[in-house]
C-alpha cells in the first residue's frame, strides 16, 4: 500500500529535483471537464461507468492533441520569425558593404562607374559568404578581432546591456529522511536499525557533496561566461555599461573573494583574446579597450581591472601579457562599468531604501545607489535545453528621470556564445531606423 505523500515531503521533491507530482491531482481541477461533461469523474459521484471512462480518457486524449497542435504552431510561428529575421541580417550586412565599398567621385565619369561596378560586382559575388555567415548554425567564437568585428553591426549598437544568468539547480532526487523513533500499538519506542541508518546517512552525505560539486561546477560555468561576455563587450564602441543579472547570486554571495576571481577571469578571456590574432590585430584590440569597473550592488563593494595588484599566469608563452594589456588601461578615456546584481537587490537593497527615513522623490540619488540603471538591451539565452523568457526578478531604475526609455528585450533560442551575442546586437539594431556605418559616416556617404 502506498501511503500519501506529506506536504513537506511534496515541497522537498518540488525544490530538490524540480519534478512536480501529478498523480494526486483532482481530475475536475483542470476545469475541461466540467462543461461539455458534467458528469465525467465528478467527485459527487460514487460510481463510474464504462461511458464515463471512456469520455475521460477521450477528452484527454483531444487535450493532448490540442496542446501537440498549439506547441507545434508556437514552434513553427518562432522558426518563421527566426528566418526573416536573419533575412533582414543579411540585408542590413549588403547594405554595409554597400556603402563602405563606395568611393569619392572623381572628376572623370567613365571611371566612376566603373568603380562603382567593380565595387558592386564584389559585394554581389560575396552575398554566399555572407548567407553563409549570417545563417549557419551553431557557431563558434570566431579567432581574431576581424573576425569577430565583422559579426557586429556597424551602427545602431547600444550603449547599456543586460545579461540574465541562470544557474542550473541539481537535478537529483532527494535523500530519504532519516530515521526516527516512533511508539507502536503497544506504546513501546521502536528505535530505528542501526544498518538503516548507516544506510541513510550514506545516501543523504553522497547527495549533499553532489549539490555542491553540481553549484561548484555551475560557479565555474559563470565565471567563464561572465568573462567572455565582458571582452566581448569591450569589442563593442559604444557601450559603457554592463548589468550581469543571476538570480541566486552564486558567484559571488559565498564567496569572501569574488572580485577578485572574477577579475582573474576576466584577464584569462581579454589576453586569450589578445593573442589569438595578429600583431595588427593584438594592436586594434587593445586600443579597443576601456577601463573596466565591477561594482556588486548589494555589498556596493568595487574594483578596477586595471589596478597594480592584478597577478595572472600568462597563457601559452604568448606575446602579449597582462601587464602589457593593464598598462593601456591607463590613459582609456572609455570606462566600462559592469554592475552584479541579484534577487537581493529587490529584498535588500529595497529593504535598506524604504528603511533609509529620508524623503524620495524622482530624482533622488538614493535610487541610483540600489539599484542598476535601467539599459537599452535587456538578452537571455537558452539554458539546460529550454529556453528562458524571464527576467527572474531583475530590477532597475531609469538614471534621468525626465527621459523615459524603453529596453529592448531579447530572449534566443541560442545556447551562450559569440553567435548569440551577435545575434543579440543585431536584433537591437534591426529596433532601430538604419544609420550609417561610422567609417562611412566621417565620410559623407549618402544613405541607402
Amino acid at each position: 500500500m502506498r501511503w500519501p505523500k506529506t506536504l513537506e515531503e511534496k515541497i522537498l521533491d518540488d525544490q530538490g529535483a524540480h519534478v512536480y507530482e501529478l498523480s494526486g491531482l483532482p481530475a475536475t481541477s483542470l476545469g475541461i471537464f466540467s462543461g461539455a461533461h458534467p458528469k465525467v469523474l465528478d467527485s459527487a459521484k460514487d460510481h463510474y461507468t464504462t461511458m464515463d471512462l471512456f469520455k475521460m480518457h477521450f477528452s484527454r486524449i483531444c487535450l493532448t492533441l490540442t496542446i501537440y497542435v498549439y506547441m507545434w504552431i508556437v514552434s513553427l510561428h518562432e522558426s518563421i520569425l527566426d528566418t526573416v529575421e536573419l533575412f533582414r541580417i543579411l540585408d542590413l550586412d549588403v547594405k554595409y558593404q554597400l556603402v563602405l565599398h563606395s568611393r569619392e567621385p572623381g572628376p572623370n565619369y567613365f571611371l566612376n562607374l566603373f568603380n562603382d561596378f567593380v565595387s558592386y560586382w564584389e559585394v554581389i559575388l560575396n552575398i554566399p559568404a555572407y548567407f553563409w555567415k549570417v545563417f549557419r548554425r551553431g557557431g563558434s567564437t570566431p579567432i581574431g578581432l576581424f573576425k569577430c568585428l565583422e559579426y557586429i553591426p556597424k551602427s545602431n549598437t547600444p550603449k547599456s546591456m543586460c545579461l540574465i544568468l541562470h544557474c542550473a539547480p541539481p537535478l537529483i532526487k532527494p535523500p530519504p529522511k532519516m530515521p526516527q523513533p516512533y511508539l507502536d500499538s503497544n506504546r513501546a519506542v521502536v528505535i530505528p536499525d542501526k544498518k538503516e541508518v548507516q544506510y541513510v546517512l550514506a545516501i543523504r552525505n553522497e547527495y549533499f557533496t553532489q549539490c555542491k560539486s553540481h553549484v561548484a561546477a555551475e560557479r565555474v560555468r559563470l565565471f567563464g561566461e561572465i568573462g567572455r561576455f565582458i571582452t566581448w563587450a569591450c569589442m563593442v564602441p559604444s557601450l559603457t555599461e554592463l548589468t550581469i543579472y543571476e538570480k541566486s547570486g552564486n558567484c559571488w554571495a559565498e564567496d569572501s573573494d569574488y572580485l577578485n576571481s572574477l577579475k582573474n577571469a576576466i584577464l584569462v578571456e581579454l589576453v586569450t583574446m589578445a593573442n589569438t590574432g595578429t600583431k595588427e590585430e593584438s594592436k586594434r584590440f587593445k586600443a579597443l579597450l576601456p577601463k573596466i569597473v565591477l561594482i556588486e550592488m548589494s555589498t556596493k563593494e568595487k574594483i578596477v581591472i586595471n589596478d597594480d595588484d592584478s597577478v595572472i599566469q600568462d597563457v601559452g608563452g604568448s606575446s602579449i601579457t597582462v601587464e602589457e594589456i593593464i598598462a593601456d588601461y591607463q590613459e582609456k578615456a572609455r570606462t566600462l562599468v559592469v554592475y552584479l546584481c541579484d534577487r537581493r537587490v529587490r529584498t535588500t537593497n529595497y529593504q535598506s531604501l524604504v528603511a533609509g527615513g529620508e524623503a524620495l522623490h524622482a530624482g533622488s540619488e538614493q535610487f541610483a545607489e540600489e539599484f542598476p540603471p535601467m539599459p537599452e538591451l535587456i538578452i537571455g539565452c537558452m539554458n539546460n535545453d529550454s529556453s528562458r523568457d524571464q527576467l527572474e526578478g531583475y530590477a532597475c531604475v531609469e538614471k534621468d528621470e525626465q527621459a523615459q526609455n524603453m529596453a529592448v528585450v531579447y530572449f534566443s533560442r541560442l545556447r551562450f556564445g559569440f553567435p548569440f551575442f551577435s545575434r543579440s546586437l543585431y536584433h537591437y539594431s534591426l529596433e532601430h531606423p538604419y544609420q550609417l556605418p561610422a567609417e562611412a559616416g566621417k565620410a559623407g556617404k549618402p544613405d541607402i
